[in-house]
């Protein structure tokens, strides 16, 4: 992940993030921590994470032209805490797959 700053932009739904930014990365992480959300696998790169509201969201974790990308269909404009939750899952995972 490179230091520069975050991209996101929005592709119908959801949001796209490059993560560049380890700053909004950090505070995502620290909103996910305080909220505990649920998230559930439903394949390699594909989770669903339950929101403050009750609301559950849809984050896909992948590379595209060598960048790793994460796109969540919350109405957050910055990498949210749904992002962060389903990105702690997927980074384990696949540490288990040797990816």
């Amino acid at each position: 992940m490179s230091v520069s700053n975050s991209y996101s932009q929005t592709k119908g739904e959801k949001q796209i993030f490059i993560l560049r930014n380890k700053q909004q990365l950090a505070k995502a992480i620290d909103n996910a921590k305080a909220l505990h959300p649920k998230v559930r696998m439903i394949e390699f790169g594909e989770y669903q994470v339950s929101g403050s509201t009750g609301n559950t969201y849809t984050v896909l974790c992948y590379r595209a032209n060598g960048e790793k990308m994460v796109d969540c269909n919350c109405p957050s404009r910055v990498p949210c805490k749904h992002s962060a939750a389903a990105i702690a899952l997927h980074v384990h995972v696949a540490a288990r797959r040797g990816h």
